[in-house]
């Protein structure tokens, strides 16, 4: 993951480069970096709840179609 940090005004932008929605802004190099990881951890966590979110619905889905199974 290729990471670029830029002057943007009175501050830095750090962006995650093929990634819009991964970037970070803050008033120095070193605090934009520290934002962006937290932007990519937080980003992360997301998509792990969403996961965890699928494979409850999943496992409900397997038992309820287990209970109406029709025994041939």
């Amino acid at each position: 993951m290729k990471t670029t940090i830029e002057k943007d005004g009175d501050g830095y932008l750090a962006k995650v480069k093929d990634n819009p929605n991964l970037f970070a802004f803050a008033y120095s190099e070193e605090e934009a970096i520290i934002e962006l990881k937290n932007v990519v951890e937080m980003i992360m966590d997301y998509h792990l709840e969403q996961i965890n979110n699928e494979r409850l619905i999943r496992n409900e889905l397997t038992s309820m179609q287990e209970k109406y199974a029709v025994q041939v």
